[in-house]
């Protein structure tokens, strides 16, 4: 009874009220029947069959004219593991020395090197400081970013900041942090509070470091919108202004940027945004062929990955532009549980043929695992790497090239718990249809003794 009546108030006054706070109310009805259409929509269907579709017409043409695109994939999503207890807070993921890496937002500053096949911490770099809420860490060949700039508590913020540390100097044991203090403008911290659910326009847990200037994107509890400010790199007070705002229809919690020269004339570059929506459920919004840093005039592709509620995605980042990792914090509200989790994302589908036209290209393999070899001439690929079923070990020495067609290559396939799996391997292929969709790990020998170890990411067909 309360179902029904709640469905017939959304369909009669959402959608006269013509407003923002209509449409997201509207938004809400329609994401909860989707999810819930199994024993829902059978029974709307019996009684309100004519309503139930003008609503849905509705919430379709509301959220198309949000974006350029949405799409529904949950097949570019793989599970690698179960985050430990020590990252649950788990807010940003990045790559550094061919290795990733994550931090949580509150406490003590401390990266957490993930393990690949199985999300556990590897390693644990940690300095005596202490953030309030320290979202984002961006980097360029020579600085870390650390952004200490969330905002969603009660009482808003007048400290906010990006933390720089200088690589070189931290591998020589001296850790100094410069400091980039800002604030937003427009924003007033005294005007605004919230003793309910954060309401501010001015939390932010995305940023990118490309050129010379960093560019954050706020995640904005009332509009499910995000700004674009722009900040120089340099220690120093500033005013962040607005460059554009971005109608993403969620909230915003990562970012990350990738390009690539194609030839000496042109670069391919791509924006990642990461984030959820109203109910905690996981998308990717990707910016691409723009000029420069204009990410307005991009294209433009919002990618829902997961139906799953509280999966509360929070950091990204990419070795090749076309697989992302991708993490998601511990989540305990509303009578939801879920772990903090560590996913692959494959937009090989949506982004090789822009960042790679020639396709004679080398797409950088997912991340080197470590070569087990004191040769590090003998090197090996997996390729297609997530793959469906068949691999190719591909290698630029002739040498293995060879051995690989021949056979001589020793194949070994293990999971995540290091359990030897039945494969085949023959010509230079390695069949591993018929396993379950998953991570796993392939350890192959050459006649020369040589071990090198791989990721691969198998997405079997249903």
């Amino acid at each position: 009874m309360i179902l029904r009546e709640l469905w017939v108030f959304s369909c009669g006054i959402v959608p006269c009220l013509g407003t923002c706070r209509g449409a997201v109310l509207l938004k809400s009805f329609d994401y909860f029947f989707y999810y819930n259409k199994k024993s829902v929509y059978l029974c709307i269907m019996k009684k309100y069959p004519l309503l139930l579709s003008i609503v849905l017409i509705v919430c379709t043409l509301q959220a198309n004219a949000q974006n350029s695109e949405i799409q529904w994939d949950e097949e570019i999503a793989v599970v690698v593991g179960t985050l430990d207890s020590t990252v649950a807070g788990t807010s940003s993921l990045f790559i550094w020395n061919n290795e990733l890496w994550t931090s949580n937002d509150h406490g003590t500053f401390a990266m957490h090197q993930l393990d690949l096949s199985t999300a556990k911490s590897n390693q644990v770099l940690s300095e005596e400081l202490t953030f309030k809420d320290m979202e984002e860490v961006a980097q360029d060949d020579r600085f870390f970013y650390f952004g200490d700039f969330g905002n969603n508590s009660s009482r808003l913020r007048q400290d906010l900041r990006i933390l720089r540390l200088d690589k070189e100097a931290w591998n020589n044991g001296n850790c100094h942090f410069d400091t980039i203090k800002f604030t937003y403008h427009g924003y007033n911290p005294n005007g605004e509070s919230s003793k309910g659910l954060p309401t501010t326009d001015f939390d932010c847990e995305a940023m990118v470091a490309v050129g010379d200037s960093l560019y954050l994107f706020t995640k904005q509890w009332s509009s499910q919108q995000t700004v674009c400010y722009r900040l120089p790199k340099e220690p120093g007070s500033y005013t962040a202004m607005p460059m554009f705002r971005l109608n993403v229809d969620g909230l915003v919690t990562g970012a990350c940027y990738f390009e690539r020269a194609v030839n000496r004339n042109e670069t391919k570059s791509v924006l990642m945004l990461c984030g959820y929506s109203l109910l905690v459920q996981p998308f990717v919004y990707v910016i691409y062929n723009f000029t420069g840093t204009d990410f307005f005039h991009g294209d433009r592709l919002k990618i829902h990955f997961s139906d799953i509620i509280g999966l509360q995605t929070e950091g990204i980042t990419t070795h090749n532009g076309l697989h992302y990792w991708t993490t998601n914090e511990e989540f305990n509200r509303m009578g939801v549980n879920h772990p903090a989790e560590l996913r692959m994302l494959d937009l090989t589908e949506y982004l090789h043929d822009y960042l790679y036209p020639d396709n004679s290209s080398t797409i950088p393999d997912l991340m080197w695992l470590g070569v087990d070899s004191p040769d590090q001439s003998e090197t090996l690929t997996l390729s297609p790497n997530p793959t469906n079923g068949l691999v190719k070990m591909m290698s630029s020495s002739a040498q293995i090239h060879d051995d690989a067609i021949a056979g001589k290559i020793k194949v070994e396939v293990l999971d995540t718990q290091g359990r030897a799996m039945p494969v085949k391997a023959e010509k230079g292929w390695i069949d591993l249809r018929g396993m379950a969709s998953g991570t796993y790990i392939v350890r192959m020998t050459t006649p020369r003794g040589n071990i090198i170890t791989r990721q691969v990411i198998l997405r079997a067909r249903k």
